[in-house]
C-alpha cells in the first residue's frame, strides 16, 4: 500500500513538473497532478499518520525532483521531446528587416477606401489593396484618402475629405 502512494505522489509531481516545463498554461497535467499528490499524501496521512506521510512524501519529493530533470533533459533529445520545443533562430546578422520597399513607394499617394476606416481596414492604392490604419479617426468607405507615412508593415493615411 505504501509504494502506491508513493507511486501516486510521485507521479503527480512529474505531472506538475511537465506543466510547468513543457505544457503552457496551468491545467492540463498540473491539476490532476496536485490532485494525486494530495490524494496520496491524505490517504497516508489518514493511513498511517501524519508523520509517516510527510516522510514519505518528502522522500518522493526529494527523489522525483532529480529523476524528473535528468528524463526531461534526456528527453530533449528524442523525437517526441522535440516535438515540445522550437528550434528555429534569428540571426543576429540577419538584422532588422526593413518594411517592403513597394509599401514606403506609396507615402504621398492617394486612393479610395475599401471598407470603413475604424481606424484600421483597407484601400485601393495605386491599384493595390493595402492593408492601412488612420490616426485614430474615423473614416467611410468610398473615401478619398493620401498615406502620411508607412511605419514597418503599418501604413498611416488620412482622410481627404
Amino acid at each position: 500500500m505504501i509504494w502506491f502512494l508513493v507511486f501516486l505522489i510521485g507521479f503527480g509531481i512529474l505531472l506538475v513538473f511537465i506543466e510547468l516545463l513543457i505544457l503552457p498554461g496551468f491545467g492540463a497535467a498540473g491539476v490532476p497532478g496536485c490532485f494525486l499528490v494530495l490524494i496520496g499524501l491524505g490517504v497516508a496521512w489518514w493511513k498511517f499518520g501524519f508523520q509517516t506521510a510527510m516522510t514519505y512524501g518528502g522522500i518522493t519529493l526529494v527523489v522525483v525532483i532529480p529523476l524528473a530533470i535528468i528524463g526531461l533533459s534526456i528527453m530533449r533529445s528524442t523525437p517526441a521531446g522535440n516535438a515540445f520545443i522550437l528550434r528555429t533562430t534569428q540571426e543576429k546578422s540577419e538584422g532588422f528587416h526593413a518594411p517592403p520597399s513597394e509599401l514606403i513607394s506609396l507615402v504621398g499617394k492617394s486612393g479610395k477606401a475599401l471598407t470603413p476606416l475604424r481606424p484600421a481596414g483597407a484601400a485601393l492604392i495605386s491599384g493595390h489593396r493595402v492593408d492601412i490604419v488612420t490616426q485614430g479617426e474615423f473614416v467611410p468607405a468610398e473615401t478619398e484618402i493620401e498615406v502620411i507615412f508607412v511605419e514597418g508593415s503599418r501604413v498611416v493615411v488620412r482622410s481627404l475629405q
